[in-house]
């Protein structure tokens, strides 16, 4: 997927020189710094795990090559070897590549701000660079934001940094659980005037904020809704205010609060909210299996299975369903919608693959289960086991009938003896003990927070009144938080059923996306987060979709355009969204008569029912026989009220028309029978 190289005659050498002034550079950090997927990272750094069988490095390069960066420099402390290696092996080290890459070990780097502190002595940067970790999955265009922080920089002097931030819904599956993070804007959404890192466990204590924020910006936008996609725009002056302040170990917690917060820096950030594309970062074992979703459902695109970023040959099917060359599978076994199957892999009689990723050279045996698991390459999963949710890390062996449940991790080369059932706390290692045997992973060390992230289970442990949040850091905390932080999140009231709240919010996200202009993508999978993370049937999908699109049409009335003409603009902006929740008859009756329950009331209320039908019928998310089984015979839906008869009425004249030409339709096929059988 790299673009042709840009290099031109640049050296490459194994000792860091000057970067020339002219190239676009971008810094990579590769460390975590936390503890998050272990036991998987005691063995393998996290940049280098597969993510859809593709290491997940490769989606940080790739971003960086289609945004035109021509140097890259990646840090790394934790396994830096196998990193090293990883990039000497990889297409990046070639002369093809489209940038120079480095890769750059020190022992004492330990924190983003000691890799701040080690750039900053070794004079690599001279012009403003990229800051991104090594887990980023993005699709997004570099190039619009540069031009727009150069702008900044040219119009404001203070300015050093633009981040990237994504607007989600609280409880978006996107957002890593447990921790949270308020940004408050001025009145344009665009500079940055105060963050403030919220924890699950401060969720009742106080944010203090400048004492003269409010008389200098008394406009202000609280956000807290914000995904922080840890793609930055920096000043070649951030490096040495992190020399200057030795103490500062965190990009946001630290850095971006300590500098907001003390007016004598004089400092400017601003924010660039995405209203296109996708970003997200791979923080935890939870935002992993989300973006592994996103990345098969294509949302991803153009860094999909079937783009075979990393030499691979992945062929696409119907239902998101991608196998590569080579795969061996019984007649009996069935492979179900978003599951992705490498190369080597044979799969036996009577087994099912639901939405799962299996990497290269598997076995998997008879009468298998597999459920939503990722598992990564040689794994051998022996014959009637039933898997979940879970990770089964490379040579792996699961003994047959082993039962593993959603949320447990097993690690590099784990034997698992038959028979067992492995519960979803569970992480089995084999480090610090002998090759045969196998140990359940614990560390003492992780807090309440960490806990929260470090498990898979955790998709399916929380309760709805959890404050689903935002990490916006590079790294893990592993002091105690200031009492000084205040809860803002969502949280459903006591009287309000789970539809409800999942109304509630796919409704007001919706909306929100219509009357910003979002792109119909956006609102995709903000809708398909909120179902997922929810639990939600698509009738309730169906519901909110009806409800917010009507209620826009409306506010678009209130100015005066003409219904037809608004109608047919907005429903044809939104025909993907409405393909993926009509999928028979029955699903067109109930969205007609969510739609004409939403109109009952409204002045021109007959009028846009016939106007959605004809987009609908035209666009054929509705046919005939969906749009007669609503209008049921002038009977209407179950459950009519007079008020919805006449919103009703108001599409009689189309429904004649359809049931009209019905009847010439029929006509003519008993005149060519006719025909036929003399």
């Amino acid at each position: 997927m790299a673009p042709a190289s840009k290099r031109g005659t640049a050296k490459k050498s194994g000792f860091l020189e000057e970067a020339p002034e002219a190239l676009l550079q971008a810094v990579v950090i590769a460390d975590s710094f936390n503890k998050r997927f272990r036991p998987l990272t005691l063995e393998k750094p996290r940049c280098l795990l597969p993510l859809a069988n593709t290491p997940i490095i490769e989606y940080t390069l790739e971003f960086l090559a289609l945004g035109g960066v021509e140097e890259v420099f990646l840090y790394c402390h934790a396994h830096h070897d196998m990193i090293r290696e990883y990039i000497r092996d990889s297409k990046w080290s070639k002369e093809s590549s489209p940038f120079q890459i480095r890769v750059v070990y020190s022992p004492s780097i330990t924190s983003v701000g000691d890799v701040m502190r080690e750039l900053d002595q070794s004079r690599l940067i001279k012009e403003d660079f990229i800051l991104v970790s090594g887990d980023i999955v993005s699709n997004v265009s570099l190039q619009g934001i540069l031009k727009e922080h150069k702008a900044r920089r040219l119009a404001d002097k203070n300015c050093i940094m633009t981040t990237v931030l994504r607007e989600v819904s609280p409880n978006h599956r996107s957002r890593p659980r447990g921790e949270n993070a308020l940004f408050i804007l001025d009145q344009n959404r665009e500079r940055i005037l105060h963050y403030e890192y919220l924890k699950q466990s401060d969720s009742e204590s106080a944010v203090f904020l400048p004492r003269e924020l409010g008389k200098t910006c008394p406009t202000m936008s609280f956000q807290e809704n914000f995904l922080d996609c840890c793609i930055d725009i920096v000043s070649f002056e951030v490096p040495p205010l992190f020399t200057e302040n030795f103490d500062w170990q965190h990009s946001r917690k630290d850095f971006l609060h300590g500098i907001l917060m003390d007016e004598l820096y004089g400092k400017t950030v601003y924010a660039h909210i995405l209203k296109s594309g996708y970003a997200g970062r791979i923080q935890s074992l939870q935002t992993y299996d989300s973006i592994l979703q996103d990345i098969i459902r294509k949302w991803t695109h153009p860094f999909c299975p079937d783009t075979n970023l990393d030499e691979q040959t992945y062929k696409y099917t119907k239902g998101h369903i991608y196998k590569e060359s080579k795969v061996i599978l019984a007649q009996s076994a069935v492979i179900k919608d978003n599951s992705i199957i490498g190369s080597g892999t044979s799969v036996g009689d009577g087994t099912v693959i639901a939405g799962a990723t299996i990497g290269r050279n598997c076995m998997i045996g008879k009468n298998v289960e597999l459920h939503s698991a990722i598992i990564w390459d040689n794994v051998v999963v022996g014959d009637n086991c039933t898997l979940g949710n879970c990770v089964v890390a490379s040579d792996a062996h699961i003994g047959a009938g082993c039962t593993i449940e959603s949320g447990a991790i097993i690690s590099f080369g784990v034997a698992v003896e038959k028979g067992s059932i492995v519960h979803k706390t569970a992480k089995y290692t084999k480090i610090g003990t002998k090759a045969e045997d196998l140990i359940e992973y614990e560390d003492s060390e992780d807090d309440e927070d960490e806990q929260i992230e470090t498990s898979m289970g955790g998709l399916d442990s929380f309760d709805d009144e959890f404050d689903y949040s935002d990490i916006s850091d590079f790294e893990d905390d592993d002091g105690e938080t200031p009492n000084k932080k205040k809860k803002l999140g969502h949280t459903r009231t006591p009287s309000e059923s789970e539809a409800d709240s999942f109304f509630r919010e796919a409704y007001n996200s919706l909306l929100g996306a219509l009357k910003q202009g979002h792109s119909v993508d956006i609102m995709i999978l903000e809708l398909n987060g909120l179902r997922m993370s929810a639990n939600a049937e698509f009738s309730e999908v169906r519901r909110a979709t009806a409800t917010a699109v009507i209620t826009y049409i409306i506010s678009r009335l209130a100015g005066g355009e003409v219904a037809k003409a608004v109608v047919d603009e907005i429903l044809q902006k939104l025909l993907p969204l409405f393909n993926r929740m009509i999928f028979e008859v029955n699903d067109q009756v109930e969205l007609l008569t969510f739609i004409q329950k939403e109109l009952s009331g409204k002045e021109k209320g007959g009028v846009l029912m016939q106007a959605v039908g004809m987009k609908l019928y035209n666009e054929d998310l509705c046919d005939d026989e969906g749009l007669l089984a609503w209008w049921n015979d002038d009977n209407g839906p179950k459950g009519e009220t007079p008020e919805m008869t006449k919103v009703r009425a108001g599409a009689k004249a189309f429904i004649e028309w359809i049931q009209q030409d019905d009847e010439e339709e029929e006509s003519e096929e008993e005149e060519d029978d006719d025909e036929d059988d003399d």
